[in-house]
């Protein structure tokens, strides 16, 4: 997510994919360093290549997309946190899906109790239902 200003500086029309790698020099809006989202912006920006050069951070989204607004950086936002969309926000998706796994330990055959095996899918049926298959926003 970033401002249209910035997206259209990069080349980048209204919703069309974005590579990663193409903001390895842009000021970088990441979430608290103790949030999972934190890590998984850094992961994502090291696998394209870079490490992001935070100006700001903040747990809250509210206030990354604020910034986002005045045109103060670029961020990762997860799609569920996604704000209302709005003529200062420029939203693409990932030509390279951030990916993330979850592993949970359990004793054997705890995994076949309906509680235990409802909430080990839980994870996945989520991430099924609210994101398109191959489709991540940043």
């Amino acid at each position: 997510m970033l401002h249209p200003a910035d997206a259209a500086r990069h080349g980048l029309s209204a919703g069309a994919p974005a590579e990663l790698g193409d903001f390895a020099d842009a000021p970088w809006l990441l979430p608290g360093p103790e949030t999972a989202c934190h890590e998984m912006a850094r992961r994502a920006c090291g696998a394209a290549g870079f490490v992001p050069r935070p100006v700001a951070v903040a747990n809250d989204v509210t206030v990354l997309t604020a910034l986002i607004t005045r045109g103060a950086g670029v961020a990762l936002i997860p799609r569920p946190a996604l704000p209302v969309p709005s003529p200062e926000l420029s939203v693409h998706t990932l030509n390279t899906p951030v990916r993330r796994s979850i592993q949970a330990v359990y004793h054997m055959g705890m995994g076949r109790r309906p509680d235990i095996g409802g909430t080990l899918d839980m994870p996945v049926s989520a991430a099924a239902s609210e994101v398109p298959a191959g489709s991540r926003r940043p």
